[in-house]
C-alpha cells in the first residue's frame, strides 16, 4: 500500500493428513487445524485485525497461498477451493470483498435455493468448474466453422469432461485489479512440490463479468510467447512500487534474454522446456528481490547458487562470487554463507536461502543443516 504502515504476517498449526472428510472439502488435499493471518501496524507492532481458517489447507512456503496487490489480498483454500479476495482498509481492517469458489456472484447462493426444487437430491458443479467448462465448449462451439471438426472436437470435449471436472484450483495471482491469472491441476499435482510433468491449464478470470476470458494449457507455445515477450507483466508491479521497476527479466534485459534464449537451445524437447518455464506460473508474490546485486547488466554470478527469486538452494563450501559485467575478471565482492567456524559436516546436506535489501548493500543469508542449529548471517559491503 501506498502508506507503508501495515505488515502481513502469517502463522499455522502443524499439517495433518489424517484429515476427517468436510463437506466441500477435496479429497485427499491435507488439512491445517488453523491459518491466520494477522495484519500488523508495523511503527508500534500492534495487531489491527487478523483473518483465521481452520481446517483448512492454505500453502504459506514462500507465501504460494497468498498474493498480494496494492491494497488487495488474494488467498487460495486448496481443501475448499475457494479464493478470498481481502481488502486492507486505511482504517487497518481486513475486510472480505468477494468470494469464489462453490459461487461466483454475491447472490448466485440465493438465485439456486430460490429456484432448485424441494427435494433435488443432486449436487451442482462449483461456480467456478461451471466457468470453466462452458468456456472450453464454447469456444469449440463458436470457433471451429467446419460441422465435421466441430462433431470431433466435441467428442474429444466429452471424452475428457469427467477429466475437466476433477481439476482443481493449485494457484492464483492477480493481473491487475479486476483480472486474475488461475492455475488448475490434479490433486497429486496441488498438494507436490514438483509440478513441472502434471497436465495444468492457465485461466485469465475477470472478477467483475465472473466470466473466464481466456485458457491455455500449459504446454502452449502461445502462452510461452506471452511469457517471454511480457514477462514483467505477470508480476504485476503496481505503478506505486519504486523498487519493483529495477527487477531484471528477459524482458528488460538483454543479459537475461540471452540466458534464456541459451537454456532454450539446449533444451532437448520444445515442449518440455515449455512446461518447465510455465511451472513458475502463477508468480509468488514478492518472489523476487529488486536489488541491484542482482542486475545482469551489472554483475554475474552463478545462479545455481544464488539469484533474485527466492527459494532454498544448496549451500556452497565456497563463497559466492559476483563479478563485474563490465570488468569480466574483476570480482566485485563475495558471499559466503553458514558459518564461519569451519566446524560443520561437509557431508551433511545444507540448503541456504537469500534476503537481500531492496537498495541498501545489506543482505541476510539463512542456512540450514539437518539436525543443526539454522545459521542466520548479515552481509553487508565495506
Amino acid at each position: 500500500m501506498e502508506c507503508h504502515q501495515f505488515g502481513l504476517f502469517a502463522t499455522s498449526t502443524a499439517q495433518s493428513n489424517d484429515s476427517t472428510a468436510a463437506e466441500g472439502a477435496i479429497h485427499g488435499v491435507p488439512s491445517i487445524e488453523k491459518i491466520t493471518f494477522y495484519l500488523v501496524r508495523l511503527e508500534d507492532g500492534v495487531v489491527l485485525d487478523e483473518k483465521a481458517f481452520c481446517n483448512d489447507f492454505i500453502n504459506l512456503a514462500h507465501s504460494i497461498g497468498a498474493y498480494l496487490y496494492e491494497d488487495l489480498l488474494c488467498i487460495v483454500s486448496l481443501r475448499y477451493q475457494t479464493i478470498h479476495i481481502l481488502q486492507i482498509r486505511d482504517s487497518g481492517n481486513l475486510v472480505e470483498v468477494r468470494r469464489i469458489g462453490a459461487f461466483c456472484r454475491e447472490d448466485d447462493e440465493l438465485f439456486l435455493h430460490s429456484h432448485v426444487q424441494s427435494g433435488y437430491g443432486g449436487s451442482f458443479l462449483p461456480g467456478i468448474k461451471q466457468r470453466l467448462l462452458s468456456y472450453i465448449f464454447r469456444k469449440t462451439w463458436n470457433e471451429v466453422p467446419d460441422q465435421t471438426l466441430k462433431v470431433q472436437h466435441l467428442k474429444k470435449f466429452y471424452f475428457h469432461f469427467q477429466d475437466y471436472v476433477d481439476l482443481i484450483i493449485w494457484k492464483v495471482q492477480f493481473l491487475d485489479r479486476h483480472h486474475l491469472f488461475i492455475k488448475f491441476g490434479s490433486v497429486d499435482g496441488g498438494v507436490s512440490r514438483s509440478t513441472d510433468q502434471n497436465l495444468a491449464f492457465f485461466a485469465v478470470y475477470n472478477m467483475e463479468t465472473t466470466d473466464i476470458v481466456s485458457l491455455y494449457q500449459n504446454s502452449s507455445e502461445e502462452l510461452y510467447s506471452l511469457f517471454e515477450q511480457f514477462y514483467d507483466h505477470f508480476h504485476a508491479n503496481p505503478q506505486d512500487s519504486s523498487h519493483g521497476k529495477f527487477i531484471s527479466s528477459h524482458s528488460n534485459d538483454i543479459h537475461a534474454f540471452d540466458q534464456l534464449c541459451t537454456i532454450k537451445n539446449k533444451a532437448s524437447s520444445s515442449s518440455q522446456f515449455v512446461k518447465k518455464m510455465m511451472a513458475s506460473l502463477p508468480y509468488t508474490c514478492q518472489s523476487q528481490s529488486p536489488s541491484p546485486y542482482f542486475d545482469l547488466s551489472l554483475f554475474r554470478y552463478d545462479e545455481k547458487l544464488i539469484s533474485a527469486i527466492d527459494r532454498h538452494r544448496h549451500c556452497t563450501e565456497h563463497p559466492i562470487k559476483f563479478i563485474s559485467v563490465r570488468s569480466p575478471n574483476v570480482v566485485k565482492f563475495k558471499i559466503k554463507p553458514g558459518s564461519d567456524s569451519g566446524a560443520a559436516d561437509s557431508r551433511a546436506k545444507r540448503i541456504s536461502s537469500f534476503l537481500f535489501h531492496p537498495f541498501f548493500p545489506l543482505a541476510l543469508s539463512i542456512q540450514q543443516t539437518y539436525m543443526q542449529p539454522t545459521v542466520v548471517n548479515i552481509h553487508f559491503r565495506r
